[in-house]
C-alpha cells in the first residue's frame, strides 16, 4: 500500500492548509517548510503525492455558507428555553424564541428573520461567530411564525426519558449518557472548569473506551470473541448516531471503527489522520472548536507516548498551552486530581450506564459515588492554588510544543531529556514573568457597549489603572468583558480604579469586578496630584456647584509618555466653560469626549481652547440615545481632530515604546 503508515503526513498537510486559510496567512510559511521537511524526511514522490492529495482535499472542502430563506424546516439538534438549533438540508440555524416543551428530534417549520452574528470587538474576547461556525451553525435568526411541528418518538427520546428526573444522579446521567448539561449541574461544571478537569466529565473518547470495555465484559458471555469487536462497534455506532453530535466522541468512535475494520492495514495514527481529514472536509471551521483541539491533540500525544512511564505527567504538560489559552492560569492541583479522579469517574460512568439499563435499584450506589466526588471537588476548589499567566502568544505555543515533542521523541528512543525539560520550564518561567519585563505601555479604550472604560497599563508592570468600569443592566460586563480581558493581559490586580461618577454606564460593573479582581485603591472623589509609576494624574476642578450628576464627574488629566490625556466623564459645555476659565493654558493631546459624544458637551469654545489631536468616543453600537451626535462629530472634524469610536472600531489602543506612541483601532 503506497501510503501505508504515512497517512499522518497527509493529515498534517491538510490541517496546516486550513489553519493557514482561516487563522493567519503566516502559517503558509510553515506549510512551505513542512513541504521541505517531507522531501527531506521521505522523498520527492511522497511530497508530490501529499501535494496532490492536499490540493484535492482543498477542492472538496465543504465551506459553511449562510442561507437567507425566510421559511426553514429542520430537525432540532439542540434546544433550551430561549432557542433551538435546527439542522436543515443545507446548514444549521440557531433560532431564538419561546421553545418550552420542544425536544431534540422534533421537526419544525417556521418563518424566521435573520440577524448578524456578533463578532468580538475587544482583543482576546470570545469569538461567538467562530464558535457557531465550528458547530456548523451559519445563521442566527428570530422566529416570526411557527408553521408546523412534527413530534415523533425516537431512540434518543426514549433514552432521554430514562435519565429524566429532578435528582442530581439524573443530571449526571444526562451529562454522561447524552452529553447534555441541565441547570442543576451547571454550578458543579463551573467548578470542574476552574480545576481544569472538565475533560474528565465531558462526554469524550475516555468514556467511549470505558463503554467499549463494559460492553465487552457483558457480551463475552453470549458472543464469541471472534465477533465481539464487530458487535460492540455496531452497538456503540447506534448510540453515537442517536445522541447529539459530540466531536470528541465521534473521533474516538471513528478511530475505533477503522482500527477494527482495517486491523493489520492501518495503525492508530493512520486512523486518526483519516478521521481528521474527514472532519475537516465536512466543516473546516472545526479547528476553532476547543473539543476538536483538545481531543485530537491529546489523543495524538497519547499515541506518541506509547505507554511511557511518565504518561500522566506528559499528557498534562501537553495540555498546558490549551488550558492557558482558555483560562490564562494553571491550577496546581489539576495534575493530581486527574490521576486521582480518573478511576472514580470510570466507576461512576459504568454505574450510570447500569442505572440507565437496569433501573432505580442501582441509584443509591450512584448517589454515594457522586457524593464523594462532589465533596472532593468542593474541597479542592477551596484549597486550589493558581499560577496566573497572560494569554499565550503564538511564539510561545510554537516554542513550547517544539521542545515538548522533542522530549517525547527522545523518551521514545531512550535518550536523556534533562536539557529539554529545563528548556520547557524556562519557557514557562519566561512567559510567567512576561508582564514584568514588557517594554510597552498601553492606554486602551475597552468596548463595553454604551458606557466608559479605559485601562492604562505601564511598562514593566509599574501600575495598572482603570478609569470607569462600564455597566449594562442586562449583562454582567465585568464577567463577560473586563475580567477576561484583564486576565488575558496578565492583570490580576488593579492598582487604582477611578469612578468618574455614579451613573450605571460608568460604574455598574464595579461590584462584580471587585469580586473577581483585586483592587488596591478605588477613587470616587477629588484627590490631589497622584504619581503612579511614570504617570502623573491630576484632577481638575470646575468650581461649579450643581445637582446634575453628569456635571459632577471627576475630570482626570493624565500625562502619559509625553502625551496629555483628558478624561471628562459626562460633563456638559457649562463645566467645559468653567474649565477654560480655571485652566487657561490647558492643552491636551488625547480627549475622551464627554458623555459618549452627546450634544450637551464638546463645545467649539472648549475645542478651540484645548486643541486635542485625537478624540476617543466610547458608545454602544446603534445605541438608543443617538450617540455620538452628528453636530459633535462635525465640530471635531472642523478642528482636525482624529476621531476613534468604539461603536465602529471596537477596542482602541494607544501603545507606547520609549518616546514613541502608536494608535491601533
Amino acid at each position: 500500500m503506497f501510503i501505508k503508515n504515512y497517512l499522518i503526513y497527509y493529515g498534517i498537510s491538510c490541517l496546516l492548509l486550513i489553519v493557514s486559510i482561516l487563522v493567519h496567512p503566516v502559517f503558509f510559511i510553515f506549510l512551505i517548510f513542512y513541504g521541505a521537511f517531507i522531501i527531506y524526511r521521505l522523498n520527492l514522490m511522497n511530497f508530490i503525492s501529499i501535494f496532490i492529495f492536499t490540493t484535492l482535499f482543498f477542492l472538496f472542502v465543504n465551506w459553511p455558507t449562510p442561507i437567507n430563506d425566510s421559511i426553514i424546516k429542520g430537525k432540532i439538534v439542540a434546544v433550551d428555553q430561549k432557542s433551538v438549533v435546527l439542522k436543515t438540508s443545507r446548514t444549521k440555524v440557531k433560532v431564538y424564541g419561546d421553545f418550552i416543551g420542544y425536544q431534540i428530534g422534533d421537526v419544525l417549520e417556521m418563518e424566521v428573520e435573520y440577524f448578524n452574528i456578533s463578532e468580538p470587538t475587544n482583543d482576546n474576547a470570545f469569538n461567538y461567530k467562530r464558535y457557531l461556525y465550528s458547530q456548523g451553525i451559519t445563521n442566527n435568526a428570530m422566529i416570526k411564525r411557527l408553521l408546523s411541528v412534527d413530534s415523533t418518538q425516537s431512540l434518543f427520546k426514549e433514552l432521554q426519558k430514562r435519565v429524566s428526573g429532578d435528582d442530581l444522579e439524573d443530571s449526571y446521567a444526562s451529562m454522561f449518557v447524552l452529553g447534555i448539561k441541565d441547570e442543576m449541574i451547571e454550578g458543579y461544571y463551573q467548578q470542574l472548569t476552574d480545576l481544569s478537569i472538565v475533560h474528565l466529565f465531558a462526554l469524550s473518547g475516555l468514556h467511549i473506551h470505558i463503554l467499549n470495555n463494559l460492553l465487552k465484559n457483558i457480551l463475552r458471555f453470549i458472543v464469541s470473541d471472534r465477533f465481539i469487536d464487530y458487535f460492540v462497534i455496531v452497538l456503540i455506532g447506534l448510540y453515537v448516531y442517536i445522541i447529539p453530535i459530540n466531536i470528541s466522541f465521534i473521533r474516538a468512535y471513528l478511530v475505533m471503527l477503522l482500527s477494527v475494520l482495517f486491523k493489520g492495514y492501518l495503525n492508530k495514527l493512520d486512523c486518526l489522520s483519516i478521521v481528521t481529514v474527514l472532519m475537516l472536509l465536512i466543516n473546516p471551521y472545526i479547528i476553532f472548536s476547543l473539543s476538536f483541539i483538545f481531543s485530537y491533540l491529546i489523543y495524538f500525544i497519547i499515541l506518541l507516548l506509547n505507554q511511557s512511564q511518565y504518561f500522566n505527567l506528559l499528557v498534562y504538560f501537553g495540555s498546558l498551552p490549551i488550558i492557558l489559552t482558555i483560562q490564562y492560569r494553571i491550577n496546581i492541583l489539576s495534575l493530581f486530581l486527574g490521576i486521582i479522579l480518573a478511576p472514580l469517574i470510570s466507576l461512576l460512568y459504568q454505574m450510570i450506564w447500569i442505572y440507565v439499563l437496569l433501573g432505580d435499584f442501582v441509584k443509591p450506589v450512584v448517589r454515594i459515588i457522586i457524593y464523594f466526588l462532589n465533596n472532593i471537588i468542593i474541597f479542592c476548589n477551596d484549597f486550589s492554588i493558581f499560577i496566573n499567566f497572560s494569554k499565550p502568544t503564538l511564539f510561545f505555543i510554537l516554542s513550547y510544543y517544539f521542545v515538548y515533542f522533542k522530549i517525547i521523541l527522545k523518551i521514545n528512543i531512550k535518550q536523556k531529556v534533562i536539557r529539554e525539560i529545563l528548556m520547557l520550564v524556562s519557557l514557562l518561567l519566561v512567559f510567567y514573568f512576561k508582564p514584568y519585563y514588557s517594554i510597552e505601555g498601553k492606554v486602551t479604550m475597552i468596548d463595553v457597549g454604551q458606557g466608559d472604560c479605559f485601562l492604562i497599563q505601564q511598562p514593566f508592570n509599574q501600575g495598572n489603572i482603570l478609569i470607569d468600569t462600564g455597566g449594562l443592566k442586562n449583562k454582567d460586563i465585568a464577567s463577560l468583558t473586563l475580567v477576561p480581558y484583564l486576565k488575558s493581559q496578565g492583570i490580576n490586580r488593579l492598582d487604582y480604579v477611578f469612578i468618574s461618577h455614579n451613573d450605571f454606564d460608568h460604574c455598574g460593573a464595579y461590584d462584580s469586578l471587585v469580586k473577581q479582581i483585586k483592587i488596591k485603591q478605588t477613587i470616587t472623589s477629588y484627590q490631589e496630584k497622584i504619581k503612579i509609576g511614570d504617570i502623573e494624574i491630576e484632577m481638575l476642578k470646575s468650581g461649579m456647584k450643581t445637582k446634575d450628576n453628569n456635571d459632577n464627574s471627576l475630570i482626570i488629566k493624565a500625562t502619559i509618555n509625553n502625551l496629555v490625556y483628558l478624561f471628562t466623564g459626562d460633563i456638559s459645555s457649562k463645566v467645559e466653560h468653567k474649565l477654560i476659565e480655571n485652566y487657561p493654558n490647558l492643552k491636551v493631546d488625547v480627549l475622551k469626549v464627554s458623555h459618549h459624544g452627546s450634544v450637551t458637551g464638546t463645545s467649539s469654545e472648549f475645542l478651540e481652547a484645548v486643541r486635542p489631536k485625537i478624540a476617543l468616543i466610547s458608545c454602544g453600537k446603534n445605541n438608543r440615545y443617538g450617540h455620538p451626535n452628528k453636530s459633535v462629530l462635525e465640530r471635531l472634524e472642523d478642528y482636525d481632530v482624529k476621531v476613534y469610536r468604539s461603536d465602529l472600531t471596537g477596542m482602541v489602543k494607544i501603545i507606547y515604546y520609549g518616546d514613541d506612541n502608536y494608535i491601533y483601532p
